[in-house]
């Protein structure tokens, strides 16, 4: 990202959290920014986008500082995960994303009502696969399940701390104690076996998320990808290289959703993956998602 674009994002996001967001207009974040309307349009196309783009930047970078903590590491180790939870709370409180949340809610923007209930998806399925690390895939039927309660405990336990504790509440604390209620929450259920929400219904929340974002010509794209990755986890146990072929299918689900994707990049990871699959079940649905991208991709390259 250039260095004016990112000047633009930095000046208007410390507008919304001054004015608010809705009382912040492009006039404003122009003479903030000290840039042309032209300028504006050329970066982006409207102030949703603009709010947008600074919320992806920020989380974006949340990920490489997560993922940063896992190398080399012991992914099962449950102090990382409470490490990387404590991670996107301090990011929440410094960019003031929660109070930008709640003033969105309560509007009738749908396009911004409807990425704040994507990265809540998002970031479900982060905890979901964090703790199918901790755990195993021998409970990941009941992760799902942990994974809803252990985002609702912290919330709600950090609210009502604030309220007692203001500026003191003690975050790790009140992280790690929701981990570990959880955690033994996952030992109680694989004895009793309850279900309520079956983690086959996150890959669909994820595949209608991308769909309702996307134009009607990558639909099949993405529920291609979805399916196969809900299908490498449900195999895992079996799969021996299941982390190289889930890293290949994020990154092809990555590349398609920038702007201008890479169509050689996602030629050569998919022929990658066919290598990955060519003795297992999903060399068929591999070859049809190959055929896809190419009648999609080729013609824009």
């Amino acid at each position: 990202m250039n260095k004016r674009k990112q000047h633009v994002m930095q000046q208007a996001h410390e507008l919304f959290i001054e004015n608010g967001f809705q009382q912040t207009s492009i006039q404003d974040i122009l003479a903030a920014s000290n840039i042309s309307k032209g300028t504006f349009y050329n970066y982006f196309s409207s102030k949703n986008e603009l709010l947008i783009s600074i919320f992806k930047n920020i989380y974006t970078e949340l990920e490489w500082q997560r993922k940063q903590l896992l190398i080399g590491q012991d992914k099962a180790d449950s102090t990382l995960f409470i490490k990387q939870i404590e991670m996107l709370i301090k990011t929440n409180n410094q960019y003031k994303i929660i109070s930008l949340f709640e003033e969105i809610l309560f509007t009738n923007d749908e396009e911004l009502k409807n990425y704040i209930k994507n990265r809540r998806v998002h970031e479900l399925n982060w905890v979901y696969n964090r703790l199918v690390d901790i755990c195993g895939s021998k409970n990941k039927t009941y992760l799902l399940d942990c994974s809803i309660m252990l985002m609702g405990m912290i919330h709600s336990t950090i609210y009502m701390h604030t309220l007692v504790y203001q500026d003191n509440t003690n975050v790790h604390e009140i992280v790690q104690y929701c981990v570990n209620r959880v955690l033994d929450m996952v030992n109680h259920l694989s004895n009793t076996k309850e279900v309520l929400l079956n983690p086959d219904m996150l890959y669909n929340w994820l595949a209608v998320q991308t769909i309702n974002n996307e134009d009607l010509g990558k639909k099949e794209i993405y529920c291609m990808l979805y399916t196969l990755k809900a299908n490498v986890k449900k195999d895992n146990d079996r799969l021996t290289n299941h982390e190289k072929i889930e890293q290949l299918l994020t990154f092809v689900e990555e590349e398609i959703e920038i702007k201008h994707p890479r169509y050689f990049i996602i030629e050569s990871t998919l022929m990658s993956l066919m290598q990955e699959v060519k003795d297992s079940p999903y060399a068929k649905m591999v070859l049809t998602l190959i055929e896809s991208m190419e009648k999609i991709y080729s013609k824009q390259n």
